[in-house]
Parts: structure tokens; sequence; C-alpha cells
């Protein structure tokens, strides 16, 4: 499979359904529709979302902790992370 943000989006929405109860992403969801500050996403309230997203890198062989991965994948980090978001970490569309 092509690693695409898309993919990652949908990996990392799996990934953190599977880390949080159903009750723990129903908070999320509600409180990301109400967060008025797009830099902020509720799923830190439960866990290392970070975390979670880094592990979904890892299985394609891009390790943002890595010196300079950041500059290398922050970008794509940052769209994965908000595409899922913006999906409400549901399968993509």
């Amino acid at each position: 499979m092509q690693t695409t943000v898309q993919s990652l989006a949908l990996e990392f929405s799996h990934a953190l359904r599977s880390e949080l109860s159903a009750e723990e992403m129903r908070v999320v969801i509600q409180r990301n529709r109400a967060q008025l500050s797009p830099n902020i996403c509720h799923s830190h309230d439960f866990c290392d979302a970070n975390m979670v997203l880094h592990a979904v890198f890892l299985q394609h062989g891009m390790d943002a902790a890595d010196e300079g991965g950041m500059d290398r994948w922050g970008e794509l980090w940052d769209h994965a992370w908000n595409m899922a978001k913006a999906e409400e970490f549901l399968e993509l569309r």
C-alpha cells in the first residue's frame, strides 16, 4: 500500500480508537467540535497521541523523532493528524 496522507490518517484513526475507549473517543470528538483553536486536539486529554501517531509513522520507516525527522516528516505528520481529526477519527471518505 502506498503511504499517503489519507492512509496515515486512517491508520492513526484506527490506532487511536484502539488506544482509547469508546466513551473517551466520544469525549475527544465532542471536545474537538467545541474547540476554537485548530491546533488543539483533545485526544491528548486521554493519552499521548503523539506516540500513537509516531508508531504509525514508524511502521512506514519514517521516524519523526530522529534528528531532522520533523524537518523531513513534520508537514506530512500535521496533514495526517488534521485529516484524522477533521474526519473525527472515523473511516475517511
